[in-house]
């Protein structure tokens, strides 16, 4: 199940280092998502939990893992295909109403959310074991339509609450590009450069360098630096924020473009010295 996921965010990531409009690249990610859950699904037909240890754990840890996923981005998609082609504060405001919705779930289930974050077990065989559903404890949009055979109530509250905390980064990240001013045009630097490499390699690049604060004397925010290298290197990289968790929840090679750097230089060098 592990590898099925790994495979999916792969697939997403090669997807993300495409040039496609948002709208194109979203609805790709949430067609991956699907594909994904349903060889989920398959895989535990096939080979049944065997007790009530391995359901909760499924429906605690694993599915939400690639729920959360397909609510991200499904959410996302109808985000930007309803918003307004309208003045920045219109935008603005349409992109706060999604905020305060998310506030408003997170205000209705803190319980819960300090129950799963906190690590608390005492509730896993009402909340995580099938044919244990309550009515009270159904969401309001899953109350008649939930599949029983392959969720618990709270299994999808908790990918919800993955998905949300995805979805206010995203939010939080397309305000601010409204509202960041455009800092000047570089100076002395040739504007025809342009990125041909991975998107995801430069949105390593650029969280190196403002983790190890050589610019500006760690003043530069990710905001700003993201901004200066789409306008020099003419990229669109989308929201950082995002692929920034999935580079850090990586099981493998979360730095592989950095190591990849570091050893393309130190071969030049020893090329280098051969020379001599």
């Amino acid at each position: 199940m592990q590898r099925l996921y790994e495979k999916m965010e792969e697939r997403i990531r090669e997807i993300q280092t495409e040039s496609f409009p948002l709208l194109k690249e979203t609805s790709q990610c949430i067609n991956v998502c699907q594909e994904s859950l349903q060889e989920l699904r398959k895989m535990v037909e096939k080979n049944p939990l065997k007790d009530s240890k391995e359901e909760i754990e499924f429906f605690k840890e694993m599915k939400p893992k690639f729920y959360s996923q397909f609510i991200y981005y499904v959410k996302v998609f109808h985000i930007e295909i309803n918003r307004p082609a309208a003045s920045d504060k219109v935008q603005i405001a349409y992109l706060e109403s999604h905020l305060n919705r998310i506030k408003h779930f997170f205000d209705n289930n803190l319980d819960f959310y300090q129950y799963y974050r906190s690590g608390a077990t005492h509730f896993d065989e009402v909340y995580f074991i099938r044919g244990q559903e309550d009515v009270r404890l159904l969401p309001d949009d899953l109350t008649l339509s939930i599949d029983h055979s392959f969720s618990t109530t709270q299994s999808y509250k908790v990918s919800k609450l993955f998905a949300y905390e995805l979805l206010r980064i995203y939010l939080n990240t397309a305000i601010s590009s409204i509202q960041l001013t455009d800092p000047p045009e570089p100076k002395n630097i040739e504007k025809k450069l342009q990125w041909t490499g991975a998107k995801v390699s430069l949105i390593e690049l650029i969280y190196s360098l403002q983790t190890t604060g050589v610019i500006n004397n760690g003043t530069a925010d990710i905001k700003l630096l993201t901004n200066f290298f789409e306008r020099t290197f003419q990229v669109d990289l989308g929201n950082v924020y995002n692929v920034f968790q999935e580079m850090r929840i990586r099981k493998k090679n979360r730095t592989s473009f950095l190591d990849q750097l570091k050893e393309r230089l130190i071969q030049r060098m020893d090329e280098a010295d051969e020379g001599y």
